[in-house]
């Protein structure tokens, strides 16, 4: 072997070796509001790298990045029993924001679970909006105070069952609470009629009796006899409940 291609060979090996270092070696941009997470050759996370640029190390990629800045989640809990057994779905939304530092126990895991964070929340909000509805009729959901304490109570339960998890939660607010046909058909006759004989009662009496013979008051205020018995029984629970 001539000295030519000794050192032609020693030449090409550094060069391996130079490009292996140099692609060892390069460097990680991470945008505002982002962390990114790197792995190690065996797979295992070594590092969580703030916005900024980074060299990476030797054999180490970045795997993947999470946004941390505040996102709006909104969702849906679905047929949730409430008190007087009627299945209602309840529509919320909340806040929330990544922070991965929180992380203390099962770190690998828990960051990599990070990327559903917005599946955990509604799994954890379902569970919660359970346990907490179940305590309450029908018509207690659309009392306001009650409507604040659950969404006070939801927030804090949430914030407790995240934080461990990574996940910031802000709060909790119900949106709209819909409830099955004939039990909202059933609800708001309820209302109207409730209304109705309200201001009847403020009349005198001579007009309540014209009044009263005009629209067949009687037949109005016993509507739900006329009901299928489906609706009919809703509408018996829902007032053994208000009584």
């Amino acid at each position: 072997m001539t000295f030519l291609t000794v050192s032609a060979t020693v030449f090409v090996i550094l060069a391996v070796l130079g490009a292996v270092i140099f692609r060892s070696r390069q460097t990680q941009v991470v945008h505002e509001d982002s962390v990114a997470v790197t792995i190690n050759r065996d797979g295992f996370i070594k590092r969580v790298l703030p916005a900024g640029r980074h060299v990476l190390r030797p054999f180490e990629k970045v795997d993947f990045v999470l946004e941390t800045k505040t996102k709006l989640i909104a969702g849906q809990a679905a047929a949730i029993a409430t008190g007087d057994g009627v299945p209602v779905h309840i529509n919320w939304s909340g806040t929330y924001a990544l922070k991965p530092e929180l992380i203390t126990e099962n770190v690998s895991q828990r960051l990599r679970g990070l990327a559903n964070a917005e599946k955990a929340i509604a799994r954890h909000a379902d569970i919660c909006l359970r346990k907490l509805v179940g305590d309450y009729a029908v018509p207690d959901l659309f009392k306001p105070a009650t409507r604040e304490r659950i969404e006070r109570q939801m927030s804090q339960l949430l914030a407790d069952r995240l934080k461990p998890l990574g996940i910031v939660f802000n709060g909790l607010n119900l949106q709209a609470i819909e409830l099955p046909q004939e039990v909202a058909e059933a609800f708001n006759k309820a209302k109207a009629i409730a209304t109705l004989d309200g201001a009847i009662r403020q009349v005198d009496p001579t007009t309540r009796e014209v009044v009263r013979g005009a629209y067949q008051l009687d037949e109005i205020l016993h509507w739900d006899a006329y009901l299928p018995t489906p609706s009919r029984l809703t509408m018996k629970r829902l007032q053994t409940v208000a009584h």
